[in-house]
């Protein structure tokens, strides 16, 4: 063989041979660091990373980790750094309403950095009407982890809220059907679907970090105590239009206008005074129920716990344009007011609470008799009722067994306050000579 082609047939052996060295050194190389136990970013870190990434992909996230918003509410590196070496199962950021493409760049370049994620999507209930059932599927959670060996990671939880309103909403992570890889059971942002007002965010640079949370971080983590939220059963409603019909009627639309004005202004009130209120009666029955008024009530029915109440409030309702029509009992029993709104009245009944159940009183005018409705204790959840974000009793299932007893699903066009509740006990009578105390009828 000549010798220009022995070499030529040498020198390509020598390539093949680098190139497969190559490839074989660098086969041994990954494989060998993938047995490497990968080690976890201290939470600090990790949430740089995490905010590194999403400003990067455009994904606007704020902080809303309750013990990482009172570390950046004092602006403090010494805080952040007392809290950096707090364990912490979870970190929680928010974001709103994101562009899928952004959220999915996110999860991306985090899977880069050796981090595994979860996605949950849920049924969008905004629009939901009695007649308009059809969900549509939006992203809610995102979960991302290290997989790390000999412990449970530090999970980083992204939860997805929608403007619903006057408010923001966002959903559960826990079901039945969709369940994380790990544990979020000590996140307040798991249990339940959450509400909060409509906040605006701000940012402070800690770190070299630009870290954005909720302005008013007090009122947020307030809020957040009582955030839980249920939505209306429109199943449930339309089952019940099935058998007993939706009245479409002008009379009965006028009404139900009328009502959700005189809701309107009264939560207004009760709001600029800081009031907590809830639906109650049959105006409660009608949202768990029926996902709407009840047109043969001819009024709206509200609860107010006792320790709530303040004299001013019979005015401020009143400059509105109420006009108050009874004024039964006493502040330390048997407490309601009864206002007119042209002619839709509205009833307040004021809640007493007992170790053991909570109550609220009614008067017979015209003889003085005194009643009094035992109900099961109970926490404020929200909803939206009317389009409007109104609190609840919560749980409500026991509240309307209480009050209603088996039959609730049934319409009850003879209901008398005295004797039909399931919840009503005698309770004495007025003496005569308090009368004119607690039984005041006004034109």
């Amino acid at each position: 063989m000549p010798k220009p082609q022995i070499v030529f047939v040498l020198v390509g052996i020598s390539v093949v041979f680098l190139v497969m060295q190559f490839y074989g050194i660098k086969y041994l190389y990954e494989n060998l660091n993938s047995n490497k136990p990968i080690e976890e970013r201290v939470p600090w870190e990790a949430v740089k990373l995490f905010i590194s990434k999403c400003e990067h992909s455009g994904l606007p996230v704020f902080v809303i980790e309750p013990s990482l918003l009172r570390a950046l509410r004092e602006k403090s590196k010494r805080r952040l750094e007392l809290w950096n070496h707090d364990h912490h199962t979870s970190v929680a950021f928010g974001v709103i309403e994101p562009g899928i493409d952004h959220l999915h760049l996110v999860m991306s370049a985090m899977k880069h950095e050796y981090y595994e994620f979860w996605e949950k999507n849920d049924p969008d209930p905004r629009g939901l009407t009695i007649q308009h059932r059809t969900y549509r599927s939006v992203p809610s959670h995102y979960v991302l982890w290290v997989p790390v060996q000999g412990h449970t990671p530090m999970l980083i939880h992204l939860v997805v809220f929608y403007k619903r309103g006057e408010f923001f909403w966002h959903s559960a992570v826990q079901d039945k059907l969709q369940k994380p890889p790990h544990s979020l059971a000590r996140s307040p942002f798991s249990s339940n679907s959450g509400s909060y007002s409509r906040f605006n965010t701000t940012f402070v640079y800690l770190d070299g970090a630009q870290i954005y949370y909720p302005s008013d971080t007090f009122t947020f983590l307030k809020e957040l105590e009582t955030s839980e939220f249920i939505e209306c059963n429109y199943t449930r409603a339309y089952h019940y239009y099935a058998e007993y019909h939706l009245d479409k009627s002008k009379p009965v639309e006028l009404f139900k206008r009328k009502a959700r004005q005189l809701v309107v202004i009264t939560k207004q009130v009760l709001d600029s005074m800081g009031v907590p209120f809830w639906l109650s009666s049959g105006t409660c029955l009608g949202w768990f129920r029926q996902c709407d008024l009840i047109p043969h009530t001819t009024d709206v029915d509200i609860g107010i716990f006792i320790k709530d109440y303040r004299e001013e409030m019979i005015s401020l309702l009143e400059n509105t344009g109420l006009v108050l029509t009874h004024r039964f009992g006493k502040v330390t029993d048997s407490f309601e007011l009864s206002f007119l709104y042209g002619d839709i009245k509205l009833d307040i009944f004021f809640f007493y609470v007992t170790d053991k159940y909570v109550w609220n009183g009614g008067t017979q005018a015209s003889t003085g008799n005194k009643y009094k409705y035992i109900f099961p204790p109970f926490k404020l959840c929200w909803t939206e009722f009317l389009e409007l974000w109104i609190r609840i009793p919560c749980p409500p299932e026991p509240y309307i067994h209480a009050n209603y007893g088996p039959r609730w699903m049934i319409p009850d066009k003879s209901w008398d306050w005295k004797y039909s509740p399931n919840n009503v006990i005698e309770n004495g009578q007025w003496p005569k000579k308090e009368w004119n105390d607690v039984i005041q009828l006004y034109e």
